[in-house]
């Protein structure tokens, strides 16, 4: 079975700390793993922990105080069924 891969993104403290904290892994443990395969680890983790991660969740804002979830709220239709087609052309114009 083939492993397809696919890019995350992380703020920099976050990838801060996890580096700090496989460099502890391997000083302590003497296990050593790449970032891909502890994030993949952390998220086999949290999904058989459901409740305990869903529990963590609360500490987050409401999605309703999120900028981007107001701005959403007052969007207008563009009158276009599938804008992902031509996007570029509607928000920029027809290349001349």
């Amino acid at each position: 079975m083939v492993k397809m891969a696919t890019t995350i993104k992380i703020d920099n403290e976050k990838k801060q700390k996890l580096d700090r904290f496989l460099a502890q892994l391997l000083l302590k443990e003497g296990k050593k793993m790449t970032i891909q395969e502890a994030v993949g680890l952390m998220i086999d983790h949290s999904l058989e922990n459901e409740n305990e991660f869903i529990e963590n969740l609360k500490n987050l804002p409401p999605v309703e105080e999120d900028p981007l979830w107001k701005m959403m709220k007052n969007a207008r239709s563009l009158g276009i069924k599938d804008l992902s087609a031509n996007i570029d052309a509607v928000l920029y114009g027809s290349p001349t």
